[in-house]
């Protein structure tokens, strides 16, 4: 299950249908671009805490990612921990992969 999420967000990455960094992501769940926003499970409890209510707020769904993955590995990129899905399919694959 992990390969596969982490291997569909991969792809996710290269055909351009995420943003990341907790600022971006928030501006898209405001915008209403952002389907989907992922969080590493690793993520401190403030952060998560401010993406949560704004994903709440804006009825955007939010899903943390499987426990000891960094899910900033899989898009090529080590320090992110949020990432936000703009792509509506993409965003329910990555669901169904969880």
């Amino acid at each position: 299950m992990r390969k596969e999420f982490l291997n569909f967000l991969g792809l996710a990455n290269r055909a351009g249908a995420l943003t990341t960094g907790t600022e971006q992501v928030l501006t898209g769940v405001r915008s209403g671009k952002v389907k989907l926003v992922v969080v590493d499970a690793t993520i401190s409890d403030g952060t998560l805490k401010k993406i949560k209510d704004k994903c709440k707020f804006y009825n955007v769904e939010m899903v943390q990612g499987p426990a000891s993955i960094n899910i900033g590995l899989a898009i090529g990129s080590e320090n992110r921990k949020v990432i936000g899905v703009i792509d509506v399919n993409f965003a329910k694959g990555l669901k169904d992969k969880l």
